[in-house]
């Protein structure tokens, strides 16, 4: 008996600019130039999606799953299940 399972890892959280902080005189902070102030993280949030198997008998090797793709049902049977997934599982078990 084998278990599958996806898990979505976020590697860059959104930035909030209400957090920016610049310390300079009030008159000055509207001359500062946008391209010198300090961007910390990207405004959208990044993300990575693995999935693996695991059994009694072992575990599969941790399979990417490419940018922005949705899992659904004929995408985990076509692509991950039967391409990367099954071929491995088939190997642990001999």
């Amino acid at each position: 008996m084998w278990f599958t399972d996806e898990k979505l890892f976020t590697v860059a959280a959104p930035k909030n600019p209400h957090n920016d902080r610049l310390y300079v005189p009030v008159t000055t902070k509207k001359k500062v130039a946008p391209k010198r102030l300090l961007r910390t993280r990207p405004t959208s949030s990044q993300s990575l999606m693995l999935s693996v198997g695991i059994s009694k008998l072992g575990c599969t090797d941790l399979v990417f799953v490419d940018p922005g793709v949705k899992i659904n049902g004929a995408y985990y049977r076509d692509v991950l299940l039967s391409k990367q997934l099954l071929p491995v599982m088939r190997e642990v078990l001999g």
